[in-house]
């Protein structure tokens, strides 16, 4: 992909932001913004490096490029920049801003942003003196890090260096820790979108074993309580789908996800629906906590990158039921309401004991269960709901469905 920059021939002011950005960071996002409210440059560039000589980078440029790319392509006053990792060969700061210079208008202002540490190495760099003589230099102060005064007034006395010393934001975040917290599944350091393209492209570690990383997330983000039903859900889950004939992979996955978004407060769940695009009907309107499954789908998409819309529809299905369930919607359903873990309450041995002779006998029991604590509740029942147990009790008697055994509607989406 060929190196264009016309957008920087009419910028008369550019602060450049170089760096491995493997991954870029919140700490870099932060940077760039108190750059850009204190110095009013035109435009903050985002230099990821080709082949530094100091500092070697884990991940291929392109995919850093793409991901400095996701994470600041919304701010009007940010771009991104492909000169050193289309640059063959070792990339040194004074042939970018060389290069910056020929494309920029004659007498642009063009700064470049360096930590105040390695500034103070700046004099081991390629042409250091040319360097300082083709910007100006804003030094961002590091945590716990002292400057040496006399050095900076040696660059500006002996070299004409203008140096701007800066205290930004104190983030100090290691791309070795990102990268490890990526390996056991942790992120919350980058932008989401960063997050979401490290992950879709395995890097970091992220490609093996997703379901154990996904569940590391989740027990970081559960309350013990429900994490331990989640868990539960997921070992009956497996066996209900063993046992007709399911998906097994797949139910694992929704069963996993299906309350993932459950914890959210109601004001969360609903500026959420509002954001996502999820339309409430009356009853989810009045009773917002029920969008925790419609949510989960939404979640599992975005957070965890499930694609198959058999598993989303589960998640999504398995507060309130629906018409033309599959049978991964019903052996969910089922499994949250007879995990190993649950709580004695009055239906639960009956639905037990139906589980694995008549799925749909034990999961109309469970629903009609609800239903009646609803009304004795005075609460309105989901059309939804009143559609499945109708199907249900429909369909329950047409055969025991035991091993190997599957519905007509496995297959439906």
């Amino acid at each position: 992909m060929p190196t264009t920059h016309d957008f920087l021939e009419r910028c008369d002011k550019l602060a450049v932001m170089g760096g491995t950005f493997d991954p870029i960071h919140n700490g870099h996002i932060a940077v760039a913004n108190a750059v850009l409210k204190e110095f009013s440059p035109r435009r903050v560039l985002f230099m990821p490096g080709g082949h530094p000589p100091h500092k070697p980078p884990v991940t291929d440029g392109e995919h850093r490029f793409n991901m400095a790319l996701a994470a600041v392509c919304e701010n009007p006053a940010f771009d991104v920049s492909r000169l050193e990792i289309d640059r063959k060969g070792r990339s040194y700061t004074v042939d970018t801003i060389s290069e910056l210079r020929k494309i920029c208008p004659v007498g642009a202002e063009i700064y470049f942003i360096i930590g105040a540490d390695a500034l103070m190495e700046i004099l081991t760099w390629e042409g250091a003196e040319r360097l300082l003589s083709m910007c100006e230099m804003i030094a961002v102060h590091r945590p716990g890090y002292k400057l040496d005064e006399q050095f900076i007034k040696n660059l500006r006395e002996n070299y004409g260096a203008k140096i701007h010393i800066f205290e930004g934001p104190l983030l100090e975040i290691s791309g070795t820790e990102i990268r490890n917290n990526f390996s056991h599944g942790q992120g919350g350091i980058v932008p989401r979108c960063v997050e979401d393209y490290a992950r879709s492209h395995g890097l970091y570690g992220t490609e093996a074993n997703p379901f154990e990383k996904a569940k590391a997330q989740l027990k970081s983000r559960l309350s013990p309580r429900r994490f331990h039903h989640t868990l539960g859900t997921v070992i009956e889950a497996e066996k209900l789908a063993a046992h007709y004939g399911a998906d097994v992979n797949k139910a694992r996955w929704a069963a996993l996800l299906h309350d993932c978004a459950k914890e959210y407060s109601s004001a969360k769940k609903r500026a959420l629906c509002e954001l996502w695009g999820i339309p409430l009907d009356p009853i989810f309107e009045s009773r917002i906590d029920l969008t925790h499954s419609l949510l989960g789908a939404e979640s599992a998409r975005r957070d965890y990158l499930v694609t198959d819309p058999e598993i989303l529809q589960a998640i999504a299905r398995h507060t309130t039921g629906g018409a033309n369930m599959t049978l991964l919607d019903k052996i969910i359903l089922l499994a949250d309401f007879i995990e190993p873990h649950r709580d004695h309450y009055p239906p639960l041995l009956e639905m037990r004991r139906h589980a694995y002779k008549n799925l749909n006998k034990a999961l109309r029991i469970g629903m009609k269960s609800t239903v009646n604590d609803l009304l004795e509740r005075g609460n309105a029942v989901h059309p939804a709901t009143r559609a499945a147990l109708k199907e249900l009790k429909q369909t329950e008697t047409g055969g025991h469905y035991g091993k190997n055994r599957s519905f007509g509607t496995k297959n439906r989406t």
